[in-house]
């Protein structure tokens, strides 16, 4: 387990699923995270499980020191030969949001991978409303590399999603 100032992560378990299953189907959650609901939701319990254990294998679940879920953080997109990989992260416990506890598990996260996986460089995307996910993000280190323009279709409205990158050499974490 990783230890942070108020989060731990820990692999996902079998227990966690109900609360994946109701996070992955809210529409606020999913409108956040991937701007996409219901398109990318409305997923059944089977698909959920299938997802965590087949095709999530550096998927983790991010609870408070009293171990209560409340998200999910991990990684994806690994290039070996360039150590790189694409970060995410979703707080699916909405009396959570806006309280630090996102940055907090980023913060542990990212030292992990950068010290223990050796990756030289992470990346991560989200869409250009998502500011509570870029401030989190910036507040770490990342820096703004580029737009996709007009790569999210969401309630009928085009938005550019937002690159951002974070060489090991400049995180201070």
């Amino acid at each position: 387990m990783l230890k942070g100032k108020i989060t731990t992560i820990r692999p996902l378990e079998t227990d966690d699923l109900d609360l994946l299953y109701e996070w992955y189907n809210d529409q606020e959650f999913s409108y956040w995270v991937s701007g996409n609901w219901p398109y990318a939701t409305l997923m059944r319990r089977e698909e959920i499980e299938r997802k965590m254990y087949e095709e999530d294998e550096h998927r983790y679940a991010v609870t408070d020191h009293q171990g209560n879920l409340i998200g999910s953080v991990g990684f994806d997109e690994v290039n070996i030969p360039a150590r790189s990989a694409k970060l995410y992260i979703g707080i699916g416990s909405k009396e959570c949001w806006g309280k630090g506890y996102g940055t907090d598990a980023l913060q542990v996260f990212i030292r992990f991978l950068f010290n223990q996986w050796n990756f030289h460089r992470l990346c991560a995307e989200t869409w250009q409303e998502n500011v509570r996910a870029l401030s989190c993000y910036q507040k770490l280190g990342f820096i703004v590399e580029g737009n996709l323009r007009e790569a999210y279709y969401i309630d009928g409205n085009y938005y550019d999603a937002v690159i951002l990158g974070l060489l090991k050499r400049d995180f201070s974490g």
